[in-house]
């Protein structure tokens, strides 16, 4: 990779970071290009990026930045996922981890705090946004519903 290349791709790190609200970092060693695809298809409507990069390129893209504790993750050949939606890219990790034994997650950040594997993994149980929303409509209206319901019964008796 020539240095103009090296240049451009930690500029376009850097801008990724800039608009990012986590970072995660997969050990990706032993993994098929295939499986690594489904995975890269599956992330892309909630990451900006998710690659194998150099290490040592992307703790120069971090730099200076609020993610650059994760570059302490950085220790073996490594893919990123910067996210735009992280719960979710929490919850896509955990389940092709669980499906390939081959990939491990090391950590990430997300808001201000560092993660470790099982950080992320814990995070990955939680219910995500759309899923507490549900939840809460449902509360609320499940009174009406029932009100209406009894109403209806009661207009029937007479």
């Amino acid at each position: 990779m020539k240095k103009d290349e090296k240049s451009s791709l930690i500029s376009s790190l850097q801008q990724h970071i800039a608009n990012a609200n986590g970072i995660f970092v997969i050990e990706n060693h032993g993994v098929t290009v295939k499986d690594f695809e489904a995975l890269r298809r599956e992330l892309a409507p909630i990451t900006s990026v998710f690659k194998v990069v150099k290490n040592r390129l992307f703790k120069l893209a971090v730099r200076g930045t609020s993610f650059e504790g994760v570059s302490e993750f950085m220790q073996r050949p490594t893919a990123i996922a910067i996210a735009t939606d992280s719960l979710a890219v929490t919850k896509v990790l955990a389940k092709f981890a669980e499906t390939h034994p081959n990939m491990t997650i090391v950590g990430g950040k997300m808001d201000a705090d560092l993660l470790d594997a099982k950080a992320v993994e814990q995070l990955s149980k939680l219910p995500s946004l759309n899923e507490i929303r549900g939840t809460i409509a449902r509360i609320l209206v499940e009174p009406a519903s029932r009100l209406a319901r009894v109403s209806g019964e009661y207009g029937k008796k007479n």
